[in-house]
C-alpha cells in the first residue's frame, strides 16, 4: 500500500517519520473535530486537519492519499461573501460544503504458499473543500499526491478539511484481520500481512539466561522464569534514524495492557547483518544437519518462517537480550509456545479496539470509552468531567487507535434519530438545543449531506480472500482515526500491481556527453504492456523486498527497483542477452559462459549461484542440465579468472576452473519467477561495500541521502557501474517521485550526476 497524508509539508532532515506526520497532518485537538467524540460525547468519524502554512505565504493543497478513482465529487456553492448566520453554511460560522470521495483499491500481502494477495478497498473523504480542481471527476483515475484543491472554513475557520477514512465488515477483516474482538494469544498472528515491529507473546514460565547461550542452544539448563507475562517487541529502524543509527534494531518490553517497561534496547547494525547473523547461526551446526540460511533469515527477520523454505530443526532459538526486572537477560523468540504477531495485527497491547456504536445514533455510550472518561467512577458522566478527560494527553492517546463503527454523519434523512439527543438535557448535555436551534442545525447537516447521491460500493470476499461481488457500504460502518491509519500502513511497503507498474517510465529520456538523447518514439512502454511484463513477478517481487527490508523503506525500494529495470530491460526478461555466448563487447562472457546474467539482478559466476544455493539449501540436480555447457564433469570458473593491467587489458588467466555438477541447475534461477525475484534479494543483502569485507548489504548505501552520487554508488555496487550508469540514474529519480512525498510536479527533471557531469533529464511523463 502506497499512502501518504492529505497534505504534503516539505519534510526537514531531522524529523522522524512520526515527527513529519504529525506536521503533516495538524489539529483535530478534543473540542475542535477530535477523533472519536466531541465535548458532548457526540460521535465524530473523521479528524479536522489544518492546512500547513507554505514558505510563499499560502497554505499546502489538498492531495489524494492514495491511488484511487473518484467516486463523487460536489464542488463548493458557497457565496462570494461569507453566508449570512442564519444560512444553512453560515451556522456558527462559514463552512465550506466542498467534497471529494476516493475509491482506493490496494493490497497489503499475501498469505504463506498463496499466489492471492490481500487485497483491500477503503474509502477517503475530504469535506469542507473550498474549490476542487476540474480534473477531479467522477470515474476517473487519480494518483497519490495529487492535487483536490484547496482547504475551506469550518466554522469560520480558513484552510481546514473535515478527513474520514472508512470502509465495511468485510474490507476491515482484509485490513486488520479480523472484525470483532481482540488479537488471540493462542497462535501466531496473521502471515499474509507482516509489518513495522514484531511482536512475541511470553509466558511467565518463558526461562530468561544471564549470559547469551550458545547459538543452536534452544533451552539449555540454568534459566530462570520470566515471573510475568509480557510481549516483546523487535523493531528494525529501516532505514531511519541519523546515519549512525539507520540499520539499528531496537528490543521493547511491553505489559499486555500496552506500556512499555523501560526504554529499548539497540542493537547495532542488527537489520544490515541479518545476512551474516543467519549464516553464522545455519554455520553452527554439524555440516550435515544445517538449517537453511535464507530460513534463519526470516527467524531474524520476522521471528518466523514465511517463505518457502523450511526451518529444519524447527526449533533453531532466536536469542534476543531484553529488560527484566534484575536488569537485562537473553530469551529464546523461538521457543516453544511464543506466539509472533507484527503491526500488521493492529494488536490490544498497541491500543488498537474495537468499538461498535449499539443504537444507532450519535450519541456516544459505548463502555470503554465511558470508563475512560467517567473520572470518579460514579456512572454518572458531566460536561466538566468530560472537557477535563479529553484533554488528557493519556485519554486521547487511548482513543486515537479506537476503530469505530459508526453511523455516518453525512445522511439527510437520519438527522432525527441521530441528533434528536441534543434536545434533551442530562449531565453531559446540560444546556439542550431548543427546536429553533435545532431546526437551524437541521438545516446545516442537509447542506452538507451528499450520502444518498454517493451511493458508494464496496467489494466482498469468499474465504480465500478473493472478490465475489460488490454492495453499497451501509451507512453505519468502521472509520479509522485517519492520522494513525496513514501512520501504520506507511510501514506496510507491499505495491499492488498497478502501483509497480507506475515504476516503469513510460519513455527513456536524458542528456549524455552534452546531447540530449530522447527516445519520444523507440522504446516506449504503455501502462498495459508494463502490467503484462510484471503480471508474473509482482506477487514474488513484493515477498522478496519484504523479506530483505527492501520495501519497508519506500527509498530503498527506489533504489532497488530502478536496478531491477535496466538488469532486465525494463521487465521484459531475467536473463542476459546473449546467455554467455562469446561477445567482444562482454570480454567476461567466454569465463562465466553457462553461468550468465539470471533473475533480476543478473547473478553472474558460478560462485555466485554456488553462495545462492547454499542460502536456499537447494537439493543437489540429478540428470541433464539445460544448458549443455554444463555437464557431469565440466569446469568452471567461480569468479573472474583473469590478471589485468591499470587499464582494464587481460594479461593472463591465472584462475582455476571447478566441476560444477551435482549442484543445482542454475537454469531454475531464470525460470522459476520467484527465483528470478529472491536471487535479487539475496545478492542485494550478501553485497560487499568495499573490499575489506567489514560491511554488507546494499541497502546500508541506499539509506544514505536519496542523490545521484547514492544512485551513482548504488549502481556501482550491481553492475560495476559501466552498463547503463545515467539510465540508472534516471530510473531512480523516476522511481523516487512516484514512491517518495516529493512534491514536484514538473514534466521533466534535469539532475546532475558525479560521473563525468552528465546531465540526466528524467521525463516524468505517464501517457496510457
Amino acid at each position: 500500500m502506497l499512502i501518504s497524508p492529505p497534505f504534503l509539508p516539505p519534510r526537514v532532515s531531522s524529523q522522524t517519520e512520526n515527527q513529519w506526520i504529525d506536521t503533516a497532518m495538524p489539529g483535530g485537538e478534543p473540542g475542535n473535530g477530535a477523533y472519536p467524540v466531541s465535548y458532548k460525547l457526540s460521535w465524530h468519524g473523521g479528524l479536522h486537519l489544518r492546512a500547513p502554512a507554505r514558505s510563499d505565504g499560502g497554505v499546502e493543497p489538498v492531495g489524494a492519499i492514495a491511488d484511487g478513482i473518484v467516486v463523487y465529487r460536489r464542488g463548493s456553492t458557497e457565496p462570494p461573501a461569507a453566508p449570512t448566520p442564519e444560512a444553512p453554511l453560515g451556522y456558527q460560522g462559514r463552512t465550506s460544503d466542498g467534497v471529494v470521495v476516493i475509491r482506493h483499491e490496494t493490497e497489503t500481502g499475501a498469505a504463506r504458499q498463496s499466489s492471492i494477495p490481500t487485497r483491500v478497498v477503503f474509502l477517503s473523504v475530504y469535506m469542507h473543500m473550498h474549490t476542487l480542481r476540474a480534473t477531479v471527476q467522477p470515474g476517473r483515475r487519480i494518483h497519490r499526491k495529487d492535487e483536490l484543491g484547496q482547504a475551506g472554513y469550518i466554522r469560520g475557520q480558513p484552510h481546514q478539511i473535515h478527513f474520514e477514512i472508512i470502509c465495511d465488515d468485510a474490507n476491515l477483516r482484509q485490513l486488520i484481520g479480523r472484525d470483532s474482538g481482540i488479537v488471540q494469544l493462542t497462535a501466531d498472528g496473521r502471515s499474509d500481512a507482516i509489518f513495522g515491529e514484531l511482536y512475541f507473546h511470553l509466558a511467565e514460565t518463558t526461562p530468561v539466561y544471564a549470559q547469551c547461550p550458545p547459538r543452536i542452544q534452544s533451552r539449555p539448563p540454568g534459566g530462570a522464569p520470566l515471573g510475568e507475562e509480557l510481549i516483546v517487541g523487535l523493531r528494525y529502524a529501516e532505514g531511519e534514524g541519523t546515519e549512525s543509527t539507520r540499520g539499528h534494531a531496537y528490543v521493547t518490553k511491553y505489559r499486555l495492557a500496552g506500556a512499555p517497561l523501560g526504554e529499548a534496547l539497540p542493537i547495532p547494525d542488527a537489520e544490515y547483518d541479518i545476512y551474516r547473523h543467519a549464516t553464522e547461526i545455519s554455520e553452527a551446526y554439524p555440516a550435515n544437519a544445517r538449517p537453511a540460511p535464507s530460513a534463519v533469515f526470516e527467524l531474524l527477520r520476522f521471528g518466523r518462517v514465511v517463505g518457502p523454505d523450511p526451518l529444519v530443526p524447527v526449533d533453531v532459538p532466536h536469542w534476543r537480550l531484553i529488560r527484566t526486572p534484575a536488569g537485562t537477560g537473553w530469551v529464546n523468540l523461538n521457543a516453544q509456545g511464543v506466539h509472533k504477531f507484527s503491526d500488521a495485527d493492529f494488536p490490544h497491547w498497541r491500543g488498537w479496539l474495537l468499538i461498535t456504536d449499539i443504537d444507532g445514533d450519535s450519541l456516544c455510550n459505548d463502555a470503554t470509552i465511558m470508563r475512560a472518561v467517567d473520572v470518579n467512577r460514579d456512572g454518572t458522566i458531566t460536561a466538566d468531567e468530560v472537557h477535563a478527560r479529553l484533554d488528557a494527553p493519556a485519554i486521547q492517546s487511548f482513543l486515537k487507535t479506537l476503530i469505530c463503527k459508526l453511523p455516518t454523519e453525512w445522511e439527510a434523512a437520519t438527522i432525527e434519530g441521530r441528533r434528536g439527543w441534543l434536545k434533551t438535557p442530562s449531565p453531559s448535555n446540560p444546556k439542550p438545543l431548543q427546536e429553533e436551534q435545532f431546526a437551524r442545525l437541521r438545516s446545516h447537516i442537509e447542506a452538507l449531506a451528499f450520502w444518498q447521491q454517493a451511493n458508494l460500493h464496496l467489494p466482498q470476499y469468499n474465504a480465500e480472500g478473493q472478490p465475489v461481488g460488490e454492495r453499497a457500504l451501509p451507512n453505519t460502518h468502521w472509520h479509522f482515526n485517519p492520522r494513525e491509519f496513514i501512520r501504520a500502513f506507511r510501514k506496510c511497503g507491499w505495491l499492488s500491481l498497478p502501483e509497480l507498474a507506475r515504476l516503469i517510465p513510460r519513455r527513456i529520456s536524458y542528456t549524455q556527453h552534452g546531447q540530449l538523447r530522447t527516445a519520444s518514439n523507440v522504446g516506449q512502454v504503455s501502462r498495459a504492456a508494463a502490467t503484462t511484463r510484471l503480471q508474473a513477478y509482482a506477487l514474488h517481487l513484493n515477498l522478496v523486498a519484504r523479506k530483505y527490508g527492501i520495501s519497508s523503506a519506500r527509498h530503498r525500494f527506489a533504489h532497488f527497483f530502478a536496478q531491477t529495470i535496466i538488469e532486465t530491460d525494463r521487465w521484459q526478461v531475467v536473463y542476459e542477452y546473449g546467455r554467455g555466448a562469446p561477445d567482444r563487447r562482454i570480454p567476461m562472457a567466454e569465463y562465466y559462459a553457462a553461468f550468465y546474467g539470471r533473475g533480476i539482478m543478473q547473478l553472474t559466476w558460478a560462485g555466485n549461484y554456488e553462495s545462492y544455493g547454499q542460502f536456499r539449501n537447494l537439493p543437489m540436480h540429478r540428470g541433464a542440465y539445460v544448458d549443455r555447457r554444463i555437464g557431469v564433469d565440466s569446469n568452471h570458473y567461480w569468479c573472474d579468472p583473469t590478471v589485468r593491467d591499470a587499464d582494464a587489458r587481460i594479461l593472463k588467466v591465472a584462475g582455476i576452473p571447478k566441476r560444477w555438477a551435482p549442484r543445482f541447475d542454475p537454469n531454475v534461477v531464470e525460470t522459476d519467477a520467484f527465483m528470478a525475484c529472491d536471487s535479487g534479494g539475496f545478492y542485494w543483502v550478501r553485497k560487499y561495500l568495499s573490499k575489506s569485507g567489514a560491511e554488507i548489504n546494499i541497502n546500508r548505501a541506499a539509506d544514505d541521502d536519496f542523490s545521484p552520487r547514492t544512485i551513482g554508488r548504488v549502481s556501482v555496487l550491481v553492475n560495476g557501474g559501466g552498463n547503463g550508469y545515467y539510465e540508472r540514474q534516471a530510473y531512480a529519480q523516476y522511481a523516487r517521485r512516484i514512491l517518495l512525498d516529493t512534491t514536484e510536479v514538473g514534466a521533466t527533471q534535469d539532475y546532475l550526476t558525479p560521473r563525468n557531469n552528465v546531465t540526466v533529464r528524467v521525463d516524468y511523463d505517464e501517457p496510457n
